[in-house]
């Protein structure tokens, strides 16, 4: 089963609903289920300098009521995720998409988005930083490059505003069906298995 997910390294929804996919697609794995997950990169804050953007809601939620920061943080860590809000460096994710591209090379792209989420919200880490991906790329066993891909991802990142829409994260199964935002983990479960795992 082929799914594609539309999303935003700098989106907290997107991590969130990533975290919430990561555990179901585990779950739907380990009872014999297959699933090729397609990554189509989106900029939520492509038109922004990286230090007035608004990094995908995480400005909202330090400046917001602090009881809504933490029930984020909580729901993220519950997933998988730890969240350290204060920790995080506002950056343009261009070049971490395009490393999310190299890995999808590889059979990586799972494993790359999720330490690319890690990297932006656990370690505080600048994914626009060439050095800093570098070494992701490295850790994930992802062969670098500085530029590969460079023209495929803008392209791409075109295609993705015009099929997806103004925001994400978008979860998008083989039966037409679109999930869109704060995803819970249940609805997760849900359309990963109205596919039968294969059979033993």
């Amino acid at each position: 089963m082929k799914v594609e997910i539309a999303h935003d390294i700098a989106c907290v929804w997107s991590a969130l609903g990533h975290a919430r996919f990561r555990r179901a697609a585990e779950e739907y794995r380990a009872e014999g289920g297959e699933l090729d997950v397609v990554y189509r990169p989106y900029r939520i804050a492509a038109d922004a300098e990286p230090a007035e953007a608004p990094f995908g809601g995480v400005r909202a939620l330090r400046l917001g009521p602090a009881k809504r920061a933490d029930r984020i943080v909580r729901a993220a860590a519950e997933d998988g995720l730890i969240m350290s809000l204060d920790r995080v460096v506002a950056a343009d994710t261009f070049h971490a998409h395009r490393l999310v591209a190299l890995a999808a090379e590889h059979g990586r792209a799972e494993a790359m988005a999720a330490r690319l989420f890690r990297a932006y919200y656990t370690d505080g880490l600048d994914v626009a930083d060439p050095h800093v991906l570098r070494a992701l790329a490295s850790e994930t066993g992802v062969p670098w490059s500085a530029d590969r891909g460079t023209a495929r991802v803008r392209a791409e990142l075109v295609r993705t505003r015009r099929s997806y829409g103004a925001g994400v994260p978008v979860f998008r199964f083989p039966d037409g069906t679109v999930l869109a935002g704060a995803v819970s983990l249940a609805a997760m479960r849900t359309e990963l298995r109205r596919s039968p795992p294969a059979a033993a």
